[in-house]
């Protein structure tokens, strides 16, 4: 995993929460200090509140966005970073973040911001797209405890029933507040806060889930076609539900058929991804030696109760959610029709073990040559 430079002012163990910027702003640095400020449409306010504005070397960053402006932020030469997301609300907090090397994603390693702002007057306007980062966590952390089962790991901390509390409770509470678009912001960003504290301590929650990596391969595919992908949280959400029926259907039938091809999945990414050969070369996901094989495959029968429970418990709540997810669409979800096109699918879940690492039932799905036919 790779690591900023960045410097250790401003460092604490957890950031501070706030409700709105110039209160972070004024808790962070006293007045007369330089600021730096990243995807703001009008920055009169932090002059009017007594604040120099610079673009380069600061005492103050402040970031408002999603992934892009947190990942430009965290580059800045600056003693105090706060982050106001917009979107992207589980990795407000963390000391993790995305960033694109070649087409390829990997997480970068950084330190937690001092402050985040979680303000209900300015949320994005896709509220299907924030429900859906948070419903994600849900399958991430199955795809944790899967992890930790096959490892020989003991799970500790109640992190999957936090996420399945969150996601449970938003979903009741959206249903309720039906196309009432201020009830809906709060408790997007209330349970946007609460997933950026889960995250928070269990960064890897970000990229954990096989959703997620082959939410990464779409955005790849999308790159190489010279489309424009939907949002993150919408393209969770959406291959999410192809993800967890493949799990279902797995788990149930778990069977060994042939070893992959790296040889031609190398091929398919060169040619529908759009990748240079040799960073497909770096990124594959190597073939288990045999005996990890067999000890994943001993450890699958062994725990198979315990992991067919969780996912079922997953694949119920994702099941209420979509109804919720569809409705927060201005269309009522007649959108979803074209946002992704399911021919896609197949490939991009076939080739999200190669295009980002992690210890995901997906992931293990490829060693069994379960996802060969899909490659093309």
């Amino acid at each position: 995993m790779d690591s900023d430079n960045t410097q250790n002012d401003g460092q604490r163990e957890k950031p501070l929460f706030f409700a709105d910027t110039l209160t972070a702003l004024n808790a962070t640095a006293p007045e007369g200090s330089s600021v730096y400020a990243i995807g703001f449409d009008d920055t009169d306010f932090i002059l009017r509140a007594g604040y120099r504005l610079t673009d380069g070397e600061c005492d103050v960053c402040l970031a408002r966005g999603g992934n892009a402006e947190f990942r430009a932020a965290r580059r800045t030469v600056r003693k105090k970073l706060i982050l106001l997301p917009t979107h992207d609300y589980p990795a407000a907090a963390c000391e993790r973040y995305r960033a694109e090397i070649k087409a390829f994603a990997t997480l970068r390693k950084c330190k937690k911001p001092f402050a985040v702002v979680f303000d209900e007057s300015d949320t994005h306007f896709n509220h299907a797209s924030l429900f859906g980062e948070i419903v994600a966590l849900d399958l991430a952390a199955f795809d944790a405890e899967f992890s930790a089962r096959m490892d020989g790991r003991r799970i500790v901390g109640n992190t999957a029933e936090r996420i399945a509390t969150l996601v449970t409770e938003l979903t009741a509470e959206l249903k309720g507040a039906e196309k009432d678009c201020k009830a809906v912001k709060s408790a997007l960003v209330k349970a946007g806060k609460n997933a950026a504290e889960i995250v928070m301590d269990c960064p890897e929650l970000l990229c954990s889930s096989g959703a997620a990596q082959a939410a990464e391969a779409y955005r790849m595919l999308c790159a190489a076609e010279q489309r424009q992908p939907c949002m993150r949280g919408e393209l969770e959400m959406i291959l999410g539900a192809y993800v967890t029926d493949f799990y279902i259907k797995s788990l149930s039938t778990m069977q060994f058929e042939f070893p992959p091809d790296n040889n031609k999945r190398i091929d398919s990414m060169t040619s529908n991804l759009g990748v240079d050969v040799r960073r497909a070369c770096v990124h594959i996901s190597p073939i288990y030696p045999p005996q990890k094989l067999m000890l994943y495959e001993y450890r699958i029968k062994e725990f198979r109760a315990e992991l067919m429970r969780a996912l079922t418990a997953v694949v119920r709540r994702r099941s209420e959610a979509w109804q919720v997810f569809k409705r927060l669409y201005p269309d009522d979800g007649y959108c979803l029709k074209t946002l992704v096109d399911k021919s896609d699918a197949p490939l991009c879940v076939a080739l999200a073990p190669d295009v980002f690492r992690a210890d995901s039932l997906l992931s293990f799905l490829k060693q069994t040559g379960k996802l060969e036919k899909y490659v093309i």
